[in-house]
C-alpha cells in the first residue's frame, strides 16, 4: 500500500505536525529528499500513486482490463453494484492481463503471480516477495478446453509429421529440463484440443495397439486440453517410422479419429 502524506510527514519530517515539510516538494529524481540522519545513502523522491493503476510507472506489460472501472463499493461480490463485476463474478477494478509474445507450441511455459511489499523504510527492512515457485502453473500456448469446446475445435497432433532429423532437442523444442536423459527418451508428440478427461489410443495401420494414454485433468487445469506422448510404445520400446492412427474417447463415449506420421 502507498504511504499517505501524513505518514510520510511523520517518517521524514521533524514531527507529525511539521508545517514546513511537504513530500510533494520532492517529486522527482532530480530533486530528491535527503534524510538528514543518513545524508550519504538515504535519497528519496515522492510521487502520487494509486496502488491499483493500470500503468505503474515502470516498463511492464501488465495492464488493467477495465482501466475506467472505479474502486468497488464493497469487497463482497454478493453486495456489489451493477457493473462492478465481470461475467465470472470478479471485480473489474482488480482485473489485470499480460500478453506474452513469441511462445512455442511445443514448449511448456511456467506462469506465476507473486505479491510484494515495500519493506519498512523506517526500520530498514527491504522489500519482500512471495515465492516464485509456490503455486506456479505450467501451460502450453494453445486454446484451453472451454475455448476448444465452444468453437468445436477438433483434436490435432503436432508436429505432424514428426521428423527425428529436425533435432528438436538441440533446437530447444524438447527436453529443456531433462538434459541427463538420452534423446530417444525425451521426444514428444503433442495432442491439443482434448477434453479434460479422455483416453488416447494409438494404433499401427494393422490395428495393433501401440500405446494408450489416460488423459485426466481438472477442467480449470491449464493443461486440460493438452497431452504429450514420448514416442515410447506400451512395451517400453522406441517407436519406428510409419503412419499411425489415434482415437480420442471422452467420458461420454464420443470418439475422434486422426492420423500422424513418424519419420525416424
Amino acid at each position: 500500500m502507498p504511504f499517505t502524506l501524513e505518514e510520510l510527514i511523520c517518517l521524514y519530517g521533524d514531527s507529525c505536525n511539521d508545517p514546513y515539510f511537504s513530500p510533494l516538494d520532492y517529486g522527482s529524481r532530480q530533486r530528491p529528499f535527503v534524510d538528514p540522519d543518513f545524508p550519504e545513502d538515504s535519497l528519496f523522491y515522492f510521487a502520487p500513486q494509486d496502488y491499483n493503476v493500470s500503468n505503474l510507472g515502470v516498463n511492464t506489460p501488465i495492464r488493467k482490463i477495465y482501466p475506467e472501472a472505479p474502486y468497488p463499493s464493497t469487497l463482497n461480490p454478493d453486495s456489489a453494484e451493477v457493473g462492478e463485476l465481470t461475467e465470472d463474478g470478479y471485480f473489474k477494478y482488480f482485473e489485470y492481463e499480460v500478453t506474452v509474445e513469441g511462445l512455442l507450441a511445443t514448449v511448456p511455459f511456467y506462469i506465476n503471480v507473486t505479491a510484494f511489499d515495500f519493506g519498512s523504510p523506517e526500520s530498514g527492512l527491504e522489500s519482500l516477495e512471495t515465492s516464485v515457485t509456490t503455486g506456479v502453473k505450467v501451460a502450453y500456448p494453445q486454446p484451453g478446453w472451454e475455448e476448444a469446446r465452444d468453437k468445436n475445435l477438433k483434436v490435432i497432433v503436432y508436429p505432424n509429421p514428426y521428423l527425428a532429423s529436425d533435432d528438436n532437442r538441440a533446437n530447444g523444442f524438447e527436453a529443456r529440463t531433462e538434459s541427463d536423459r538420452p534423446p530417444d527418451r525425451t521426444r514428444e508428440l503433442h495432442f491439443a484440443n482434448l477434453p479434460p478427461k479422455a483416453t488416447i489410443s494409438i494404433f499401427t495401420l494393422d490395428g495393433d495397439l501401440v500405446r494408450e494414454i489416460n488423459h485426466d485433468k481438472a477442467v480449470d487445469d491449464p493443461e486440460a486440453s493438452h497431452e504429450t506422448w514420448n514416442l515410447i510404445t506400451r512395451n517400453t520400446q522406441a517407436v519406428v517410422s510409419g503412419l499411425y492412427y489415434y482415437t480420442v474417447e471422452d467420458e461420454s463415449g464420443n470418439t475422434q479419429l486422426g492420423k500422424f506420421a513418424i519419420i525416424m
